[in-house]
Order: C-alpha cells, then sequence, then structure tokens
C-alpha cells in the first residue's frame, strides 16, 4: 500500500478524564471502578505492562496497572484520573472516531462505577477544575471567594525521525511559534482563577494550559511545565523519535479535532523536510503563550518578535501554511487526499481569524462555542461562569449519539453533537460525516487496520490469557516474543489474511509474522 503525505505520520492521543461523585469520593478510587467496570463489561483486559522499551519512566510504568481495550487503547489510572490513550492511526477521520470512541468508554466506565458504588459518578472532558476557598470572615463581608484552579492533561503523539529532533533547539524554533498559536483553533477554553494571572474572581481564557507552561522546554509534564516536551520514547524503533505534545487540550468538536490532528501532521512533515527554516521566532514564547491565551474580548492577539517586530498571531499561522504548501509542491507523489482537505479548510480557518469572524465556528471552535454559552446564559457569578463550562465538558449517554442511538435519551450537557456534527459537514468538504457512527461503532471493538495495532489487538482478543506482557511495541508469548518497532507493521494488509482465517491458530499467526519479520519475531 502506498502511502503518502500524513498517512505516514503515526499518531495518538492520552486523555485524562476526571471521574467524580457528589459523596466526595477518593478520584482514584473512582477511576479504579470504571476501570473495573469495563473489564466487567468486557471492553478492556488487564496485561502486564512490559518495561524493557521504556527508557525514562521505568518506575513510574512500574507502579501503573495496566488494561488494554477491544480497540487497543491503553487504559489506566494516571494519578487519580481515568487515562485512555487512542491505538495509533494514521488520518484524521480516525482521529474523530478514536477520540469519540475513548469518550464512550469513559461513559460506559463512569456508569459501571456508579452502579458499584451507588453513587451519581460523571466524568469531563477538560483540562483544568476549580475548587473554592472557605467562608472566612472577610468572605462574610462580601469579599470573593479564593478560587484554586489546578490541571490535567491531554496529550497528543506523533512520530518523527530522531535525526530531526537531533538538534533540540531547531525543534523549539521551528514548532514553538506553532504551539503557541495554533491555540486559535485547539484552544478548549474555559474558566480559570484570575489568581493565575494578578486578578481576583474566575476568567475565562482560550486555553487553560497555557498558564501553566513555565518554560520553553521540560521533561516534566505535572511541575515546571515547557511548551515542548523531550520525553525521549519512542515507543518504536531507536531511529523515530515520539513528540510528545502535553498542550493539545480536550476538545469535542468534530471539526477541531479533525482540523487539529491534519494540520499537527502537516507541520511535522513540513519541519522533518526542512520547510520550517525562517520560522518567525517569538521575543518570549512563555508570556505570549499565556498572553494570547488570556485575549477573549478584544481578539487583537498582537505578539512580539525576537526582531523587535509586533505582528498579529494569524501571521505566525499563515507561515505554516505557506510552508506545508512548499512542502507538498515539493513532493513528488503530492498530497493526500486528507491532506488537500486539510488545507482547504486551514486556508478558509486563517481568512475568517484574520477578519475576527469568530461567530462563524460556534459549535466548531470550542473556545469559541463556550464562549457564546457565556454570553448567551450570562452567568452572575464565578462559580455559574465555571458551572457552564463543565456542562459543555460533562460526558452523559448523548456520546452514544456517535453510535446512531437516540432512544429518547434527554440531557442538561451544554455540547451539543447534532450541531457540532452539522458544523463539520459544512466546514470540512470532502468527508462523509454521515459514515461517523459506523467509524465510531468499529472503533470501539477494533483497531485501526493501517497500524501494528492491528496484529497486537487481534492477539489480546483471541488469545489473551496467553499474552504475559504488552507494551506499545512489544507483545510476549509463550511461544514468542514479537517486537513491534515498525509502526505499520504486521497492519490488516499484511496479517489480516491469516487471523481472518477460522482454523488458524496463534502457532500459524506467528508463523506468519515470523515470515514476513523474521528479526522482530524471537522464540
Amino acid at each position: 500500500m502506498l502511502r503518502v503525505g500524513t498517512e505516514t505520520k503515526i499518531r495518538g492521543v492520552e486523555q485524562e478524564y476526571p471521574v467524580s461523585a457528589r459523596g466526595r469520593l477518593n478520584p482514584s478510587l473512582l477511576a479504579n471502578t470504571a476501570i473495573q467496570g469495563l473489564k466487567w463489561r468486557q471492553i478492556a483486559r488487564e496485561v502486564a505492562w512490559d518495561l524493557c522499551r521504556e527508557t525514562s519512566q521505568e518506575r513510574h510504568e512500574a507502579r501503573i496497572r495496566s488494561s488494554f481495550a477491544t480497540n487497543g487503547s491503553r487504559i489506566y489510572n494516571d494519578m487519580g484520573h481515568l487515562e485512555i490513550a487512542t491505538p495509533a492511526y494514521n488520518n484524521p477521520f480516525d482521529a474523530v472516531a478514536y477520540d469519540k470512541a475513548a469518550e464512550i468508554y469513559a461513559v460506559l466506565g463512569s456508569q459501571e462505577a456508579g452502579i458499584i458504588l451507588h453513587e451519581r459518578v460523571v466524568t469531563h472532558k477538560n483540562n483544568v477544575a476549580n475548587s473554592f476557598g472557605g467562608l472566612d470572615s472577610g468572605a462574610r463581608r462580601g469579599k470573593r471567594r479564593p478560587i484554586t484552579t489546578r490541571t490535567y492533561a491531554t496529550h497528543g503523539n506523533c512520530i518523527t525521525t530522531r535525526a530531526a529532533c537531533a538538534d533540540w533547539s531547531r525543534v523549539e524554533r521551528a514548532l514553538i511559534p506553532w504551539l503557541v498559536t495554533r491555540i486559535l483553533f485547539t484552544g478548549g477554553g474555559d474558566m480559570v482563577s484570575g489568581d493565575l494571572f494578578g486578578e481576583g474572581g474566575a476568567k475565562f481564557v482560550i486555553s487553560p494550559r497555557a498558564l501553566f507552561v513555565t518554560q520553553q522546554s521540560s521533561l516534566a509534564t505535572t511541575t515546571s511545565r515547557g511548551i515542548l516536551n523531550t520525553r525521549d520514547q519512542p515507543h518504536a524503533a531507536h531511529h523515530y523519535w515520539r513528540l510528545h505534545d502535553i498542550h493539545f487540550e480536550a476538545l469535542r468538536s468534530e471539526y477541531a479535532l479533525f482540523l487539529r490532528d491534519i494540520m499537527q501532521a502537516l507541520v511535522i512533515r513540513a519541519f522533518e523536510q526542512g520547510f520550517l527554516t525562517g520560522a518567525p521566532e517569538l521575543e518570549d514564547p512563555v508570556s505570549t503563550f499565556k498572553q494570547l491565551a488570556r485575549d477573549t474580548t478584544s481578539c487583537e492577539w498582537r505578539i512580539t518578535l525576537k526582531s523587535g517586530e509586533r505582528t498579529d498571531a494569524v501571521a505566525v499561522l499563515q507561515f505554516y501554511l505557506d510552508a506545508v504548501e512548499r512542502l507538498q509542491d515539493s513532493e513528488e507523489h503530492g498530497p493526500s487526499r486528507w491532506d488537500e482537505i486539510g488545507l482547504t479548510c486551514f486556508a478558509e480557518l486563517l481568512a475568517d481569524l484574520e477578519a475576527r469572524r469568530l461567530e462563524k465556528y460556534v459549535d466548531g471552535i470550542d473556545w469559541v462555542t463556550k464562549l457564546a454559552l457565556l454570553v448567551n446564559y450570562d452567568p452572575r457569578t464565578a462559580a455559574e461562569g465555571i458551572g457552564i463550562c463543565n456542562q459543555y465538558a460533562l460526558l452523559d449517554e448523548t456520546s452514544l449519539l456517535y453510535l446512531g442511538e437516540e432512544r429518547g435519551m434527554t440531557s442538561n450537557v451544554l455540547f451539543n453533537p447534532h450541531d457540532s456534527l452539522a458544523f463539520a459537514q459544512r466546514a470540512v468538504q470532502g468527508v462523509d460525516w454521515t459514515a461517523l457512527p459506523e467509524r465510531v461503532s468499529y472503533a470501539l471493538d477494533n483497531a485501526p487496520e493501517q497500524t501494528r495495532d492491528y496484529f497486537k489487538t487481534a492477539v489480546l482478543k483471541r488469545y489473551g490469557s496467553q499474552v504475559r506482557r504488552a507494551s506499545w511495541s512489544t507483545i510476549e508469548l509463550p511461544e514468542a516474543r514479537v517486537l513491534l518497532d515498525e509502526p505499520f507493521m504486521l497492519n490488516a494488509e499484511e496479517i489480516g489474511p491469516v487471523i481472518a482465517e477460522e482454523d488458524a491458530d496463534l502457532t500459524a499467526i506467528l508463523a506468519t509474522a515470523k515470515r514476513l519479520y523474521p528479526e522482530k519475531v524471537t522464540q
């Protein structure tokens, strides 16, 4: 199979979901119970995690009990959050489908947890939690109660080349301006404590994650966060580098999910090929990130470059569009269909952002939609504003609409799947969005056909009791150990025919794998 453009890029998303209950139960208990519920529903099974390929977090990984879902997702409790890491995929339609499948897992897990614990258990898809301080004497005299905002993560991953990332200063120069300015269409939007920038009360921001950044690059993800993350865990052969993007943000709009995925992949390809030389360098990336995130009213989005020039954030995004177009003009096989669709959408978006036509993107860009809800409901207090954003992020059975199920369901959730999908149908031409329910149904129970997760998931489903250990790039059985360090190896085209044979046993499957990749299967 000939893969061109961004179809050559493997990517995936890790989403941390806070699970909560009115009974103020321990978050880790709630996350673990939700995972247990997914096991009881036979959506996930526990598997010992193979640490031999981990290079920087062995101690942390050793403490985590991992489960693999029927679609190849890794599900686990990460510091009190239900974390669902999607399987690897290589196109933006699957980015949407597997993201929605993860939402459904989170809903089903919280439902099962509620049954087990006899409590109403809920799950949100966002990146911040706000809490109010106690009523002190000052508060009783009419002063505002202090608000504390904490953050958790949505991480994006895309496999690139180690050679491209060998000079980290080159990575910073090329990608930091992109990561800072892309929040204009990838920002999740939320209410946060004004104390984060020297003001009281709660304020709405484009990107809540941006306010927790302290430096340009860092290895840490929970403290002293960088715009770029330097974690060296390729989850593949050593000549790869997994760009671990800790600022992906929790999104619900299909349009935003689609465009974020395809543009991230296009920009990384342009970076690999050297087309991002001369990217506009920001004078102070950390401060710029925070200032841009706060600019939701005037929407000036002004940025100071290292040269001293003042420019518009949209102009920085335009640099990346131009670079990707130059890349595509240079390629022998031209862009993929997905690349053409993505670039058309991005060009239209930049024209609208330049003209500040934000009203067009209600139901399309998450922060714009949340801001419109806040304007519409006109909250009287910080608590009411926070509640509106939380009601948008709340996951409930309306997520089952992505399976084509209506069932007369009612909901108080402010995110409207019908309106969001209708926006994607209007804004992303060339995609059959009516096929999304079928693809989400597939994504609940199957890994993407194009990647190594197809083989690993098929083995776990049929021979799970025999699997000793597994990881993103390994699977160990009594008969053999398979090193899955090439992201596209043993996909459906390669190994699917023997797996589909009713009488094919594990020995036959492993024999085929060894014939295809003799050095990757050891006995």
